[in-house]
């Protein structure tokens, strides 16, 4: 009876079978999208783990029955055992971390794995070579079959289900589904504890080279300690591949950025400039007026250059651009088009408050201060979109496109 086998081992058989339960799922959690060497890896350390805490679980819940005679096992067997809980688990979870699984391979993933922890199990127990054969209980021995693939299937069916889970709820799901396989490995356990019995009197065969001392806390101890310390290791390799990946994308959106940005001013350049015309010019084209391009242009930028050295120009272009900047409404994009030439592009120029913009601009030369230096500008403007249609114009000349016109309403130049 289940009440003669020494409970406190029966505990240890159980917590084994929960970090071996938690091992697995986190293992087949991450498979998923892994290929090449490192996928090997982590297939690798995951069957190992996962196989070697299941026969951990196992050889405990053996220890854990009563015996009248000093516990003993074959060396080979016992090996052979543990290879066969390892092999098992590699199989199911390379099988169920596939990209694309149908049904036929879950069941084969299911079955794969299931047998693995039969043989695993009644293995080990042939493995004691007593001197009188065992006898079979046939209901239960089907049933234990029956539990291990069915425990097997779940298993897998939660690591799939994992792969899309992140976060607190992951963690969440994973440490209940651990529980209840836990219950369904140790449940599987002991009915083929029971299934598989032996005759009173019988002895295990004395050159069995293992003794079932060192298979009780010790095993389970050390097995409980190895899967610990594995599953912190590997927690600890993803947060730093995660971390490392994260920095990787900050970097690429950072040099994306700089793609579309003025490394001096900060504001957009002439690539992000083109771009937002051409998307503006994708816009419905029955629209009147959707847009309107101020040209702003330092006249005399080539004497201020020689005058101020390059070091105190792009200082003082950095005092224009904070300058325009602090002119234009909301609703404008005010990018810096080459080293001395600036450019409002305004939506909705119809839009009343700017009105009070192009007033500011007018003044710009009485709100820019440069040392030693009067700035002289050139200011054109745009309100008509067939005006720049030809956009490759824009990139040859501005002033081609951006005549110094006089619209109606009020405009920059009126």
């Amino acid at each position: 009876m289940i009440t003669d086998y020494d409970l406190s081992l029966v505990l240890s058989s159980f917590v084994v079978a929960v970090l071996a339960a938690y091992t697995a799922l986190f293992f087949g959690a991450r498979l998923a999208g892994l290929s090449g060497g490192e996928r090997g890896r982590w297939l690798t350390a995951g069957a190992f783990l996962m196989g070697s805490g299941v026969w951990t679980m196992h050889f405990v819940g053996m220890r854990a029955m009563p015996s009248e005679v000093p516990m003993t096992f074959d060396a080979l067997m016992t090996v052979v055992s543990w290879l066969a809980a390892v092999a098992a688990s590699g199989v199911a979870l390379h099988i169920i971390s596939r990209p694309q699984l149908g049904r036929g391979l879950f069941v084969a993933a299911s079955l794969s794995m299931g047998a693995g922890i039969v043989v695993m199990h009644y293995l080990g127990m042939y493995a004691m070579r007593m001197s009188e054969a065992p006898l079979f209980h046939g209901g239960l021995l089907a049933l234990s079959i029956g539990i291990a693939v069915v425990a097997s299937g779940a298993a897998l069916a939660l690591c799939r289900m994992l792969h899309s889970k992140t976060g607190a709820g992951a963690l969440a799901i994973q440490a209940g589904a651990a529980l209840l396989m836990a219950v369904a490995i140790c449940g599987m356990h002991y009915t083929g504890m029971m299934a598989m019995m032996f005759p009173e009197g019988a002895v295990p065969a004395a050159d069995n080279g293992l003794r079932g001392e060192w298979m009780g806390l010790p095993l389970a101890g050390l097995a409980a300690a190895l899967m610990v310390f594995a599953l912190a290791v590997t927690v600890l390799d993803v947060r730093q591949r995660r971390d490392r990946q994260q920095q990787i994308a900050r970097e690429q959106q950072r040099v994306a950025a700089l793609a579309f940005q003025d490394v001096r001013t900060g504001l957009p350049n002439r690539a992000a400039l083109e771009r937002d015309i051409l998307n503006e010019l994708a816009q419905d084209a029955s629209r009147a007026k959707r847009f309107a391009l101020i040209h702003l242009d330092i006249a005399n930028a080539r004497q201020l250059a020689e005058t101020l050295g390059d070091d105190r120009f792009e200082q003082a272009m950095q005092n224009v651009a904070d300058t325009l900047q602090a002119q234009i409404s909301d609703h404008t994009t005010l990018a810096r088009y080459s080293a001395a030439t600036f450019f409002l592009l305004v939506k909705h120029p119809e839009n009343a408050e700017n009105a009070f913009m192009y007033r500011r601009l007018r003044q710009i030369e009485d709100r820019v201060q440069i040392t030693g230096t009067a700035l002289r500008w050139r200011m054109g403007q745009s309100l008509d979109p067939e005006q720049i249609g030809r956009f490759e114009q824009l990139q040859v000349d501005p002033e081609l496109v951006l005549p110094a016109e006089k619209p109606t309403g009020e405009t920059l130049t009126s």
